[in-house]
């Protein structure tokens, strides 16, 4: 039994050596291992048909992510993006008191730095508003809100210029003196607890200002203890401080706009009747791809086979690489009857199974989806294409340039093993 098993492993063994040697050509496996009649052949192909294009992404749900993106930046290519968001600030402790004769000094809302994507050299205007209705951390929130809905009376509570410095802990923005006087004369009805302080004070609005050349979206941990609104005041011409916070209790809402009018690509975003030679990727619900196989399930041939391993490889086309870094992942799902998408089989695998991962060393993107495409093959799914996001496309602003299929050099491409009898 022993000597069994150690033919059976040395038969595996040359057996995935042959397989994988074969590229782009017809071998035969096991010849003098089976009959004539039974023979397995390897085949190695990567000119199967691709389809893809650039289109616009859906809104996306943005409410209570892990940070909170605040900028504008404009390229030739791209055109602008813009983020701005919602949220709430809370009482620190129940029951608050600012004594008997309270007098207010100033009010300063804190942001902890936590990343930021393009130049920071460009000088970056916020415009900080109070909210009028309520936003709720148990709703859905999408990134085109229109948060003019809740600033009515356009209450404006500071206009504040920086150079953003993400190597610092965070920025300071004062905030009107007049929001000061308020919380210290406040009913102390409204400062029981949360529920009732966030009924009368709802939060706050942070827009950015365009800008119309280079810039940056800035990244803030709103979640970290330094981001804050602290409130300093006098209390018998004792100096105080309270804290108001922003932590995960509260309601936050990023919010993402785009401007391609001015951008090189305006007129081919949407085009669904050609495939691109370059594909253009954009995160806070800017641009995606559309792909598809849509000739795989001619590989049968009225024949059985078996995909061993199908990789769709992305090239990247690098732009300006300096300040607009290329995304280390892309997200590849799915299209379903519905319209919505959904998870292919290899992603439920695992993520180094799956891949999606930037290989800086050849440039390129990669996609193990041989699950899919033996479904594909065997026409047990119907084919409604696949689409391509840049990963964390909620929390980011990265942007990148893709060799789409119609690219003459190093195109978008699915190479194919597979056995056939």
């Amino acid at each position: 039994m022993l000597i069994n098993l150690r033919y059976l492993s040395f038969f595996f063994l040359f057996f995935t050596i042959v397989l994988f040697s074969c590229k782009k050509d017809f071998s035969t496996l096991g010849l003098d291992l089976q009959p004539g009649s039974d023979k397995i052949y390897g085949v190695t192909v990567d000119t199967a048909t691709l389809k893809a294009y650039t289109t616009f992404e859906d809104s996306l749900s943005t409410d209570e992510r892990t940070v909170s993106l605040l900028g504008s930046y404009t390229d030739p290519v791209f055109g602008r993006a813009d983020a701005s968001f919602l949220t709430q600030i809370r009482l620190s402790t129940t029951n608050v008191t600012f004594g008997t004769t309270p007098v207010a000094d100033s009010i300063v809302l804190y942001l902890d730095y936590s990343s930021y994507y393009g130049d920071t050299n460009t000088l970056q205007n916020v415009s900080v508003y109070e909210i009028e209705n309520n936003i709720y951390s148990d709703s859905t929130y999408y990134s085109n809100l229109n948060a003019q809905n809740y600033i009515q009376n356009n209450h404006l509570l500071a206009n504040y210029s920086y150079y953003p410095h993400p190597n610092d802990t965070s920025i300071a923005i004062k905030l009107d003196s007049s929001l000061a006087q308020r919380f210290v004369n406040a009913n102390p009805d409204s400062l029981v607890d949360n529920t009732l302080f966030i009924n009368w004070f709802k939060g706050l609005y942070l827009k950015t200002q365009p800008i119309l050349s280079s810039g940056a979206i800035i990244y803030f941990d709103l979640l970290s203890t330094r981001s804050k609104v602290t409130l300093y005041y006098q209390n018998d011409t004792v100096s105080n401080k309270f804290d108001f916070l922003i932590n995960s209790s509260c309601a936050r809402v990023n919010l993402f706009e785009h401007d391609y009018t001015t951008s090189t690509i305006n007129s081919i975003i949407g085009d669904s009747l050609t495939s691109d030679s370059l594909i253009y990727m954009q995160a806070m619900s800017g641009l995606m791809s559309k792909i598809n196989i849509p000739y795989l399930a001619s590989l049968k041939n009225d024949s059985t086979i078996a995909i061993v391993r199908a990789e769709l490889i992305i090239p990247v086309d690098n732009y300006d690489a300096t300040f607009y870094k290329t995304p280390t992942k892309l997200l590849l799902v799915s299209y379903n009857s519905s319209g919505t998408y959904s998870f292919l089989p290899d992603y439920l695998v695992n993520s180094s199974y799956f891949g999606g991962t930037y290989y800086s060393s050849d440039n390129t993107y990669r996609f193990n989806i041989s699950r899919y495409a033996q479904q594909l093959v065997d026409n047990s799914i119907t084919n409604y294409g696949l689409a391509l996001f840049v990963n964390d496309n909620r929390v980011s602003a990265n942007r990148v340039i893709l060799r789409g299929p119609k690219c003459k050099n190093n195109g978008m491409r699915l190479s194919i093993t597979y056995l056939k009898p």
